[in-house]
Parts: C-alpha cells; structure tokens; sequence
C-alpha cells in the first residue's frame, strides 16, 4: 500500500513539475502582452495589425483568407467585389474599421497561351470607393499601367452599392430579384452615385497617353505619342468623334 501512495505522489508531482515547464516554455516563447519579440523568418496565411481599439487598420493575407470589405460596421463576403477571392495583398481600414484602400495582386495561368495579371494600389475616399490608383492590368491581348483619377460623390455613401452588391449575391439563382437589382444599380450609377474615372496617365497596348474626361466618363482630350514615335493632342467631342488636332 505504501509503495502505491508514494508512486501515485511521485506521478502527481512529476505531472506538475512538467505542466509549469510548458507554461514557462509558453510564456517565454510568445512573450507577454506588450512586449517585442524578434523573429528572422515567419511562415502566415494572415497577419491582422489592430489599432488601440482592437480593430484592424492593416490586414496582411493570401487569397484564402482576404477579407471583404468593411463599411460603417459591417463586413461584407468577399464575393460581394468580384474577383476579390483571386487577390493577395494588403488591405488598409481607418480607425472606424472602413477599408480606405489597399494594395493587391495576382497572376492567373488559364492555359498555355491566356493568363490574367494584376497589380493594384488604391487609396479611397472617405465612405466611398476608390479616388487614385496605380493600375496594371495584363491578359495576354490587351494591357495597360498607369495613374487613374475618379471623382467621387460626397451625398452617396459606398454602403449603399455594398447592400446592393450583397442582394445581389443571395439573389442568385432568382433572375427576377438579380434584374430587379441590376436596374436600381443601373440608375444610380446614371445619376452619378459610384462616381467616374476622370484621367489616366500611362501607357495602354504600348501607346503612352494622357486622357481626360468629363463628369459622365467620357474621353474630352487625348495626348499620345503614336506607334510610330509621333506625339499628337486630340479633343473629342459627346460622341468620342475628334473636333480638333495637333498637330493637324
């Protein structure tokens, strides 16, 4: 019987001595909230940078676990922005959690021939979308990088386009509700709710331009120089016809 007592003590006292080890070793290892730790190499699908209220302002991923986007509380399914799901990158958000940006890219190989490559960074306007990006957008027939400006509205916030975007997403399979809501969504892009793109500067299909356009979208003005090493401004006119030339 003493033999018995003095094991199950000597079990009891080891099982201690190794679970202070572990909480040592646990302690030591990730060290405590508000200190610095030092790492040479890290291997993460994710990193969430929070702010002094616990929310992110910075989330570092890959396409598996990018967020969607965030506004006025509300997180939205990444399937809400098309395409979202291919992108890794970094995603910026004010101190409200609104994502105000970001930067994302991909390289897509469709077959031996057709691909799909992206590199974007953006900075947005308050509660909207996006008001300058460096853009470069690539598929094997047409490509184009560069500067892109757009005018954004100040009375629409983007939330609104955000719950049309995610009716649109549970409508699927209804073709009643999708029509239904593409015409609402067509009718405040008409009356200017999700903003324009107004100038480009760089280089599309290997033409180095300059456009800019008026509050609908359309092309006014156009610099570039030619395939054939010529410089030449031209204005364009409602119907993208050109008006004048120069040189002539």
């Amino acid at each position: 019987m003493k033999n018995s007592i003095t094991l199950v003590r000597f079990l009891v006292a080891t099982n201690l001595v190794l679970i202070g080890f572990v909480i040592f070793v646990g302690l030591t290892s990730f060290g405590r909230s508000g200190t610095i730790s030092d790492f040479t190499e890290i291997n993460v699908e994710r990193i969430n940078v929070l702010g002094e209220n616990g929310k992110p302002i910075m989330v570092i991923s890959n396409k598996k676990r990018i967020p969607g986007p965030s506004m006025n509380g509300k997180s939205y399914s990444r399937d809400v922005i098309d395409g979202r799901k291919y992108f890794s990158g970094i995603l910026f958000f004010n101190e409200l959690g609104d994502e105000v940006g970001g930067l994302i890219y991909t390289g897509i190989k469709k077959d031996s021939i057709h691909y799909s490559a992206v590199g974007h960074l953006s900075f947005d306007q308050w509660k909207q979308n996006q008001v300058l990006a460096l853009d470069y957008n690539d598929n094997g027939k047409n490509h184009s990088s560069g500067l892109r400006i757009w005018d954004r509205p100040t009375n629409a916030p983007l939330n609104n386009q955000l719950d049309l975007l995610e009716a649109l997403v549970l409508a699927k399979g209804s073709s009643v509700k999708s029509d239904s809501i593409r015409r609402i969504m067509s009718a405040a892009q008409s009356n200017g709710e999700y903003g324009v793109e107004r100038m480009f500067i760089g280089s599309k299909d290997d033409i180095a331009q300059i456009q800019l356009k008026d509050k609908n979208g359309k092309i006014k003005a156009r610099l570039f120089v030619d395939n054939g090493g010529e410089a030449r401004l031209e204005f364009m006119n409602e119907k993208g016809e050109v008006t004048g030339a120069f040189p002539k």
